[in-house]
């Protein structure tokens, strides 16, 4: 009997004796060559030579199939008899099937039960009580637009309200907008976006990192056209746990793996531009992500960029370091995935971004009815991880030497711009530049009135440009 697989075959002269040359054959492909030097021929001669090789594949695997053995086609197909006690185990690694982890143990089910079962011998009305607290927190924590797919459904179905200003459906006519999606090596996908100039030469590359819970799909991508109406390509990624990438919205449990999949990605793009100078942009959280990707990857860039930089969280957004102390030891390490309770976005803090980010109210509005904005208390795990890069930036700022340009809002109540002070104060670089906008808040190139943007990207269009010449 023939049997076809859907996988490469390779055979030599001494499978078979009508072979000159080592030949690879796959049933996906239909115009794979017998020989690569064989000459061009008419259609009538290639349609013969196609069934040619047709007949001549199944020749090859039926010679290869009857030729051999079962055992030494699948080897590891063994009897019962020849299975020894050291490769047992590899066998049975094979032939037992996938069992998925589930997501809520049995041993937690029974403390759940144990516990209510507790409370209801102390004091019945306490399981009320434990109700109405689970009535508010379930809900809380668990929203739609936390799954990846629902909220890039949503997100689809937001552009496309009639009550949207153009501006944010229609890209300039200068400029050629490209979305994609990027797959890390924990197999997450990315969303990535790229603006080019359409009628000029790119002449540098500006590699932007977003803020906590924000996102370069919508406020971000208008703005941002201004560096391709100059030449300044603007690429950047959506973080895990961001916008329209993979990950539970607003939910990271490891900086230093969302810092491989930035440092990857934008290493990636300097091969897209092969020559251009590459400098990094961050604003908010995305000045920590921009200070720790140059500190990976240095040779990439010719500079950073920050805009109201993370190097510190304002004490006035943080709780007091004893409940700080306390979460930390209940959230557990840093990792791949956060624990249940580092999912839960219940850290507590004083201030609510949602009034202190854009100074336009109009603009407030309209970020807060994105359905990629996260509205809630940061999540346990992500805000250990802010507390701990910040701590870890605070402490470094003498050692970091890159040439950058630090813009500050003088009534940023988010990020200190004493912090972005004290970077260029404390940083050994021989080129760094700073500029503390008075009256501006936290926001600098989406919530500002209209002048106060220009401005801020004129500052960063012309410290690029003097750079990448």
């Amino acid at each position: 009997m023939t049997v076809w697989k859907p996988f490469a075959i390779v055979t030599n002269n001494s499978t078979l004796q009508k072979s000159t040359s080592t030949r690879k054959i796959s049933c996906f492909d239909r115009h794979h060559p017998i020989n690569q030097n064989q000459p061009a021929h008419n259609k009538s001669t290639n349609m013969k030579s196609k069934i040619q090789v047709q007949m001549d594949d199944k020749e090859v695997i039926d010679s290869m199939v009857s030729s051999k053995t079962e055992k030494e086609r699948f080897p590891r197909l063994l009897s019962s008899d020849e299975i020894s006690v050291e490769s047992a185990s590899s066998v049975s690694k094979w032939a037992a099937p996938y069992d998925p982890a589930p997501v809520v143990e049995q041993s937690t089910v029974l403390m759940v039960g144990f516990v209510l079962f507790v409370l209801a011998q102390i004091w019945p009305p306490l399981i009320l009580l434990v109700a109405y607290f689970a009535c508010k927190l379930i809900p809380y924590s668990f929203r739609e637009n936390d799954d990846p797919a629902t909220r890039r459904r949503l997100w689809a179905e937001f552009v496309r309200d009639e009550d949207l200003p153009d501006d944010f459906k229609i890209p300039s006519e200068n400029i050629d907008v490209k979305h994609g999606f990027w797959t890390n090596r924990r197999g997450m996908l990315l969303h990535t976006v790229t603006v080019l100039p359409k009628d000029q030469p790119v002449k540098a590359v500006a590699c932007f990192c977003h803020g906590y819970t924000d996102s370069v799909s919508f406020m971000k991508l208008v703005e941002n056209q201004r560096l391709a109406e100059r030449g300044i390509a603007f690429c950047a990624i959506e973080y895990e746990g961001h916008g329209l990438s993979d990950g539970a919205l607003g939910l990271f449990n490891d900086w230093n793996l969302l810092i491989g999949d930035v440092s990857s990605y934008f290493s990636e793009v300097s091969q897209q531009f092969p020559q251009k100078p590459m400098f990094l942009m961050g604003e908010s959280m995305g000045g920590a992500v921009a200070y720790s990707v140059y500190n990976a990857v240095p040779d990439l860039f010719r500079g950073v960029v920050f805009l109201c930089p993370m190097c510190k969280i304002s004490d006035n957004m943080l709780p007091p370091q004893s409940v700080i102390d306390v979460l930390k030891w209940l959230i557990g390490p840093s990792g791949p995935s956060a624990s249940w309770l580092g999912y839960l976005p219940i850290a507590p803090a004083r201030n609510s971004l949602e009034n202190v980010t854009h100074k336009v109210l109009e603009k407030r509005h309209l970020c807060s009815r994105s359905p990629l904005v996260f509205g809630r208390n940061p999540r346990l795990a992500t805000a250990r991880e802010l507390i701990d890069v910040t701590q870890r930036i605070s402490k470094s700022l003498d050692q970091f030497d890159a040439p950058f340009l630090v813009l500050h809002g003088k009534d940023d109540v988010v990020t200190d711009p004493r912090l972005s002070q004290s970077l260029y104060d404390e940083s050994p670089s021989k080129d760094k530049s700073i500029r503390l906008y008075e009256g501006m808040w936290h926001s600098l190139t989406t919530g500002e009135p209209d002048e106060n943007i220009d401005r801020v990207f004129e500052d960063c269009i012309e410290w690029i440009e003097a750079r990448a010449k």
